[in-house]
């Protein structure tokens, strides 16, 4: 590993891990930006492209830029009956991301 990752944790969500009760989308948002700290060395590695490790670098940055803000939130409330025959609202959710290529990444 080379050590070229910039991408920095907004300091607003710098404290999840050790939060006692965060908010999920805190954690979400978290774990997007960690995650992209911990493989944007690899993806600069192993592109493919003849371009210098600065090229390299700024296209790895916008691709991750690309993919973090959310495209569509589909919200969905159901009714269930249970085997004791109380009903309960289900409430749904599915995030679409990254939709200029189909099927839509998310879940």
């Amino acid at each position: 590993c080379r050590n070229y990752a910039s991408h920095e944790i907004p300091d607003r969500l710098k404290d999840i891990p050790t939060s006692a009760n965060p908010r999920f989308f805190d954690m979400v948002e978290y774990f997007f930006h960690r995650a992209c700290q911990v493989i944007e060395d690899k993806l600069v590695e192993d592109m493919k492209s003849r371009v210098s490790i600065e090229e390299k670098k700024k296209k790895v940055a916008g691709i991750l830029q690309l993919m973090q803000p959310c495209d569509h939130i589909i919200e969905i409330q159901f009714p269930l009956r249970r085997d004791s025959g109380d009903y309960e609202m289900i409430l749904g959710y599915r995030a679409q991301h990254s939709s200029h290529r189909t099927p839509t990444k998310g879940g």
